[in-house]
């Protein structure tokens, strides 16, 4: 995994993304077995990327599809 840089990285870009979340946890998938795995990276319901201190910010990520 990679760290998160506190903006979009550009491999990530139209990409979906498996996360680390700051309290230490892995991002939680849609339970729906129709939807993608991972997060959307950008977009309408994408990610977040900014390091505010929050417990839910990204801390690290990997690009899956």
């Amino acid at each position: 995994m990679k760290r998160n840089p506190g903006h979009l990285p550009s491999e990530a870009v139209g990409k979906r993304v498996r996360v680390q979340l700051r309290r230490g946890t892995m991002g939680t998938e849609d339970p729906n077995p129709m939807s993608p795995p991972g997060w959307a990276a950008d977009g309408k319901s994408g990610c977040k990327w900014a390091l505010t201190g929050s417990p839910f910010d990204i801390v690290e990520f990997e690009v899956i599809a």
